[in-house]
């Protein structure tokens, strides 16, 4: 009797050993697995490409609207008989881009960029002048410097058109209302996001009859310089 009792301790006793064995085996293996995912993790997002960064300024769009004033002073080439002049122009802007980004190989890449073409109403009031004001539109191309990564963009740009005044050649003002314009700007264009932007640029406008009023009335032309600021959409 008392061997089959030794008999069943033993037993017992290894069998608790292998129930041990196995819970210690089961303990090292829930704190191994999450160690070696991890591991393995880390191993993923290394062997894994990066994520391309996103740009911090959107490709230009194929239209863009504005809506712009500053203030233009005259006459920059002075002189009698040619009246001073101090301009408010308010001018509404549409422009489309008519070719994709080029020159990039070119005098190491520095006039790479691509050219729109613009159509402007211009009303300008006269707060200083012969004249209270006039009004036309304008078109032409503008060129634009772009590089890799710049929220600013350079331009250039010039155009031509037609305007409307209420002359007044008896104080030395435009000899007609009828006027042929003329117009140079240099600025840049800053992206707010990838649809806003506000321009800045310096303006050169040249408006005159182009002797058309003489020898009845002399063509007194202005010539306007000055700063100009606008905000716009592209779409």
């Amino acid at each position: 009797m008392r061997n089959t009792n030794d008999i069943n301790l033993r037993f017992r006793a290894k069998i608790g050993a292998e129930k041990m064995k196995w819970l210690l085996a089961c303990l090292i293996a829930m704190m191994v697995l999450p160690l070696s995912l991890a591991t393995a993790g880390s191993d993923m997002k290394e062997i894994a490409p990066p994520e391309v960064e996103k740009k911090a300024c959107c490709g230009d769009k194929d239209w863009t609207v504005e809506l712009g004033s500053g203030a233009l002073w005259s006459n920059v080439r002075s002189g009698e008989p040619n009246q001073a002049y101090t301009i408010i122009p308010i001018s509404f802007t549409a422009s489309m881009k008519i070719d994709d980004v080029s020159l990039d190989n070119f005098a190491g890449g520095f006039l790479r960029g691509y050219t729109e073409f613009y159509f402007r109403g211009d009303y300008a009031q006269i707060v200083h002048g012969p004249e209270n004001r006039y009004a036309g539109i304008l078109v032409g191309p503008r060129y634009n410097f772009v590089q890799p990564g710049w929220c600013v963009v350079p331009f250039v740009e010039g155009g031509v058109g037609v305007d409307f005044a209420d002359s007044r050649p008896d104080l030395g003002g435009l000899g007609q209302d009828f006027n042929f314009s003329f117009d140079v700007a240099v600025g840049a264009k800053f992206k707010i996001n990838c649809d806003w932007f506000a321009r800045l640029s310096c303006e050169y406008q040249h408006l005159s009859n182009a002797g058309l009023s003489e020898p009845t009335n002399p063509n007194h032309p202005i010539d306007a310089l000055g700063p100009k600021l606008s905000f716009g959409y592209s779409f």
